[in-house]
């Protein structure tokens, strides 16, 4: 929910457009593809290693972003509150993973009004529509695809999707998700001069609050989705990635921007790693064979130094190749099943 502020910050509203409207569209749009329960548990179950990885880096983002947070926007606190703020979350992360299934709808309400409380607090004051953008927005029109292309994929090796469509009434429960995770992401507008005033002690409360509920979800259905035999592998690795994003957080950073980019490198994991992983084998139906899957990665580090010179590096044109790839092998796959 920090990355509007930073596309803000670098590209004007249209960085925040190119943010939200995928995002919405992907989000919403997972209920109405896939429909049914019965669809999305044959999905995970199958996938179940992948939705499990999805689970493991979406923890260690928040790590590294509440080190982050500690460090650089709430005044006047020590050094080692870097590793005790991203600890506390995550501890209490995993206690809220023991509540029962009919807690969650209301903790989930009680987070999410908490927010729009938040929210309402600061309206209409700190609304400030003037930008001042560090890149040209026309970049926008090229980065537009890995965007898009990472917001409509995702969704679908997120097992908290995956929990929500299988225990929700209709999946019109994800029309109505979309319509209050745009209000959530309208209100990181709210705080965007973070980058230079440092955060509120309410916002940090939104943040906090918001992270414990996200961690602990990713925890639960990280855990349930794997199989019992690699459940510790699961539990080991999601340590070791919090750690390593931690680890992260404390590099010496000439300013605030350049914590930006390492912000926005984690964002290789969600534009093109699972969707790409989406795009060549849940689309195309394909199983994790290890020739597929050398040849995935092979496409994967190649893209690497393209997202890089795309997203921190000025040649955001670059951004465009890896697209192309997946969804030429994708296409491909559908025209020949029987290719690799």
């Amino acid at each position: 929910m920090f990355l509007p502020i930073v596309l803000i910050d670098r590209y004007g509203w249209s960085g925040f457009f190119m943010f939200a409207i995928p995002n919405v569209i992907g989000c919403t749009a997972f209920g109405y593809v896939l429909r049914t329960p019965e669809r999305s548990k044959k999905l995970a179950e199958k996938y179940r290693g992948a939705l499990a990885s999805f689970a493991v880096i979406t923890i260690a983002f928040h790590a590294f972003f509440l080190a982050i947070v500690a460090r650089y926007f709430i005044p006047d606190l020590p050094a080692w509150w870097m590793i005790a703020l991203p600890s506390i979350v995550l501890l209490s992360g995993l206690i809220i993973s023991f509540l029962p299934n009919r807690l969650w709808p209301i903790l989930a309400t009680a987070v999410w009004t908490l927010s729009l409380g938040i929210g309402i607090s600061f309206w209409p004051g700190s609304i400030n529509v003037e930008t001042t953008q560090t890149h040209p927005w026309q970049e926008v029109v090229w980065l537009l695809p890995i965007t898009t292309f990472g917001f409509l994929l995702c969704p679908y090796l997120d097992p908290t999707f995956h929990k929500a469509l299988q225990s929700s009434p209709s999946k019109h429960s994800f029309g109505v998700f979309g319509l209050t995770f745009a209000l959530m992401i309208g209100l990181t507008c709210l705080y965007r001069d973070a980058f230079v005033a440092g955060f509120a002690f309410v916002i940090a409360v939104h943040i906090i609050s918001q992270a414990i509920f996200t961690v602990g979800a990713h925890i639960r259905e990280g855990w349930l989705c794997e199989v019992k035999a690699r459940r510790t592998i699961f539990a080991l690795g999601t340590i070791i990635a919090c750690a390593v994003g931690i680890a992260i957080a404390h590099r010496e950073y000439e300013n605030v921007r350049a914590v930006a980019n390492d912000y926005l490198r984690f964002f290789v994991f969600y534009g093109l790693v699972f969707p790409g992983l989406v795009a060549t084998f849940v689309w195309t139906k394909k199983q994790f064979t290890p020739l597929r899957i050398a040849l995935f990665s092979l496409v994967a580090i190649v893209s690497l130094p393209l997202l890089e010179a795309g997203y921190i590096g000025g040649s955001a044109w670059l951004s465009v190749l890896p697209v192309v790839v997946f969804a030429t092998w994708a296409f491909a796959d559908q025209i020949n099943p029987r290719s690799t």
